[in-house]
């Protein structure tokens, strides 16, 4: 199993239409890729503009179909303005 954590810092007024567009995300990952075992948002406690995407796959070829995958290009492109400098990825393998 591979993990990540991407963290983002999302420019200030833009967190509602974030929020709205990661959601979309969240739901067309978990919908559409089955090579995936956890793909959750979350709200930074105490911080208006921090955000992390927890991350699980099955597999190197489900982190590979992930960033190929349609929804994944298109909704990652119209969040990219409301973000605050590129993500910080913490990538992760699972100790067996």
């Amino acid at each position: 199993m591979i993990g990540a954590v991407a963290e983002l810092t999302i420019k200030e007024g833009s967190q509602a239409e974030f929020e709205k567009l990661a959601l979309e995300m969240e739901a067309a990952v978990n919908a559409n890729e089955p090579g995936i075992i956890l793909y959750k948002l979350f709200k930074v406690k105490d911080a208006s503009n921090k955000y992390i995407f927890m991350e699980q796959y099955k597999d190197a070829s489900a982190v590979e179909a992930h960033r190929a995958a349609e929804h994944f290009r298109r909704i990652g492109k119209l969040m990219g303005p409301h973000m605050d400098g590129p993500p910080t990825i913490t990538r992760m393998d699972k100790v067996s």
